[in-house]
């Protein structure tokens, strides 16, 4: 009976340490007629966090988003981060970090060249790290309709 105990409980700790760090979601909010925010969102898990668009050289990798050229649209702006941002000197680094626990949204106004159905593609990518480890950065592709 000891043995299975301990089996199942080397077992769940490879399902939780197998489990993603983060979650992605993507939406599109219709401001107007051809007016929408596109919202990125990261959910973390546990004690994870991700980095900002901005960090120093020398930093952890930053996030960064890539929009597909879409000859239907316009980007409008720089894209905004929208959560509680944590600033701190990291020692791993050797820099200052600028970074988000538990969520981040990512948001990006775009205007439509006409009133039209269309579909925003891009990529976000991102590196997540704990007080233990980072992860190698990782792409998430996205498909956000805008109807």
């Amino acid at each position: 009976m000891k043995k299975i105990i301990i089996l199942g409980l080397v077992f769940a700790s490879f399902g939780v340490h197998g489990q993603s760090p983060v979650t992605w979601s993507f939406e599109a909010k219709k401001l107007d007629a051809k007016t929408y925010e596109v919202h990125l969102t990261a959910k973390l898990n546990g004690d994870w966090h991700t980095y900002s668009q901005s960090t120093p050289d020398g930093g952890p990798v930053p996030t960064s988003i890539s929009f597909s050229k879409n000859p239907l649209l316009d980007l409008d702006g720089r894209t905004r981060e929208v959560g509680k941002m944590e600033e701190h000197f990291e020692p791993l680094f050797g820099v200052n970090v600028k970074q988000y626990s538990s969520k981040v949204t990512f948001v990006q106004k775009v205007k439509l060249k006409a009133a039209v159905k269309t579909t925003l593609n891009g990529s976000v990518t991102f590196m997540v790290c704990n007080d233990e480890e980072c992860m190698p950065p990782k792409k998430e592709q996205f498909s956000i309709p805008l109807k």
